[in-house]
């Protein structure tokens, strides 16, 4: 492919975009090893030229990639680095906005996907497996699979996979606490920092899941094992089929949740900011479903029956308060 081939598509991925039905190929062809280099000179002469001015959110947007990435920022505020450096951060801001919330960069061999808030998105990796990332998570996994060694994922947030079978080269999902082992299979990983509990359900095949310090689970179909990060404590139960993807199709499902985790759902799901003046006891437990298109006031019109609570929008935050009867 001649390079202003090349660099015509890059430019139109990073500005104007593709139709969403060839997003996906766009984006597997961005990320494949040919090309590499003409494909990083083309994404650097774009962002060279743009017109971007460095405002207090561009600082703030840099810390966070920075953190991401491992980089120091001991580095003295002047070198040329920091400058070009925050001149890409002032173009990714908005970019990251216009693309719903979806960036990659390339460090070490790794490839990162970040998704945002109100967002999901479908990938096919360097197998062609299959990964549908939900709202608020972080997914890095190597530019390719070689031969020699295992195929490894790492996981922040949650992701349902399809992994394409090969026995010779198991599939590994990593997160901070726990590990998946897979052949080929279908299954969902939920790991959000901020949750009290991992969780990793089997649609179907066998997968072997290996929390910090204890001995490996095998779980068949339909079965979910449940560990709790604080006290160690891991369960294993019988799921329905609906209960394990229901969030690929745009259902929101609640199966014996405390209300603090139906808000951190919600707000991932919404892009939205829950202050929650309840003071609901976290040993309640609630089962309800929504439906896919069903509005965030829909829903809190529900649960505020179900739970007990009024709620008012103070600018960017909804505020939750105890009812009074």
């Amino acid at each position: 492919m001649e390079n202003s081939n090349i660099s015509r598509i890059v430019r139109q991925y990073l500005s104007k975009r593709f139709p969403k039905e060839t997003e996906e190929r766009i984006q597997r062809w961005i990320i494949a090893d040919k090309h590499m280099k003409e494909k990083e000179e083309a994404s650097l002469a774009y962002w060279t030229e743009l017109e971007t001015k460095i405002t207090p959110d561009t600082y703030a947007a840099l810390k966070r990639v920075n953190s991401r990435i491992g980089y120091s920022e001991r580095q003295p505020a002047d070198t040329l680095f920091y400058k070009k450096a925050l001149r890409i951060a002032a173009v990714l801001i908005p970019l990251f906005l216009i693309t719903g919330g979806y960036f990659y960069y390339t460090q070490h061999k790794l490839i990162e996907i970040t998704v945002a808030y109100g967002e999901t998105r479908h990938l096919f990796l360097p197998d062609s497996s299959e990964i549908w990332i939900n709202a608020g998570s972080n997914v890095k996994f190597p530019k390719t699979f070689t031969d020699d060694s295992l195929r490894q994922v790492y996981l922040e947030g949650e992701a349902y996979f399809s992994v394409r079978k090969n026995p010779a080269q198991p599939f590994i999902v990593k997160t901070e606490q726990l590990s998946v082992k897979v052949l080929g299979t279908k299954f969902n990983v939920k790991a959000y920092p901020d949750d009290e509990c991992i969780t990793a359900t089997l649609t179907s095949g066998k997968v072997e899941v290996s929390p910090q310090s204890q001995a490996p689970q095998t779980l068949a179909p339909n079965e979910q094992l449940i560990y709790n990060i604080k006290t160690s404590v891991l369960n294993i139960e019988k799921v329905s089929p609906a209960e394990t993807d229901a969030w690929l199709s745009g259902q929101i499902l609640f199966i014996n949740s405390s209300f603090g985790e139906m808000i951190q759902t919600l707000e991932r799901h919404f892009n939205v900011t829950i202050d929650d003046k309840t003071a609901i006891s976290a040993s309640k437990q609630y089962t309800v479903k929504f439906l896919k298109g069903e509005t965030l006031d829909e829903i809190l019109n529900v649960l505020k029956d179900v739970v007990g609570f009024t709620y008012r929008q103070q600018g960017a935050t909804i505020v939750l308060s105890k009812q009074y009867k």
